[in-house]
C-alpha cells in the first residue's frame, strides 16, 4: 500500500441539496503524507450551500476536520 494515491472527491449544492455539481477530484498525496493541504476555488455564488465529500483509494482514511475561508472577490 506504500506510495498508493488517495483521492478526495468533492461536490456541492448551492440550493440546499436539490441540485448537485459534478464531482471534483483532488489528490491527497501518497500514503504517509500526513500534511497535505487541498485547495479548491471558483465555486460561484449560492445561498444554501451543502458539501458532499468522499475519500477513495486503497487505504483507510478518516476525515479529522475541515474548514472554509470565504472571500468575496470583485
Amino acid at each position: 500500500m506504500s506510495g498508493s494515491p488517495m483521492t478526495v472527491d468533492f461536490r456541492y449544492s448551492k440550493d440546499g441539496g436539490h441540485n448537485w455539481s459534478n464531482w471534483r477530484q483532488c489528490s491527497m498525496g501518497e500514503t504517509g503524507d500526513f500534511v497535505k493541504k487541498i485547495e479548491m476555488r471558483r465555486f460561484g455564488q449560492g445561498r444554501q450551500w451543502v458539501f458532499d465529500i468522499r475519500v477513495t483509494g486503497p487505504g483507510k482514511a478518516d476525515l479529522m476536520g475541515a474548514s472554509t475561508m470565504v472571500v468575496a472577490e470583485r
